[in-house]
């Protein structure tokens, strides 16, 4: 007999992990997330939560990587599809997406599309690369033990980049 897929205990065990987590010292703490075949990280502390994708109601006129709009709890967010917003092509519909809201202390009702999340990574055990970031929210970039890449995601840079706020076509 097949187990069944919670979705409401994993949100909830995941919103609790991340609450727990932003309480300690968790400089080393990262969140993990897929970005057509890149790796990413996000500090904990410039997240708000992640959540399974929501109805998004298209916007005419806007650019193809700008999804639309959503409803969270009654506050509208704009979504963006980061994959095509960087030059990957469209994040393509599953179950393992996600929505990633970026902290409320931002002041921008944005959500970013991305495939899905890698749990908790502690980046004090990863190495740093020195080679020159693609863009400038990308604060840092990793090598993990078995040698996987990963991009350190500056979310202040990326909500004040002229380009990703310029959503119409």
């Amino acid at each position: 007999m097949s187990k069944k897929f919670n979705l409401r205990e994993f949100q909830t065990t995941l919103s609790q992990q991340l609450q727990a987590a932003a309480t300690r010292d968790n400089t080393g703490s990262r969140l993990g997330f897929r970005v057509g075949q890149v790796n990413w990280l996000v500090n904990l502390s410039d997240t708000e939560e992640v959540i399974p994708v929501t109805p998004i109601v298209k916007v005419p006129g806007a650019r193809r990587w700008f999804r639309g709009m959503t409803n969270i709890r009654g506050n509208l967010y704009a979504v963006s599809d980061f994959s095509d917003f960087m030059g990957m092509g469209p994040t393509p519909d599953h179950a393992d997406c996600r929505l990633l809201l970026p902290h409320h202390d931002f002041g921008v009702n944005a959500a970013l599309l991305v495939h899905g999340t890698l749990g908790l990574k502690n980046v004090s055990r990863y190495q740093v690369r020195e080679e020159p970031a693609a863009h400038a929210w990308v604060a840092r970039q990793y090598t993990d033990e078995s040698g996987t890449g990963w991009w350190d995601m500056d979310f202040g840079q990326l909500l004040g980049d002229a380009g990703f706020m310029q959503v119409e076509s």
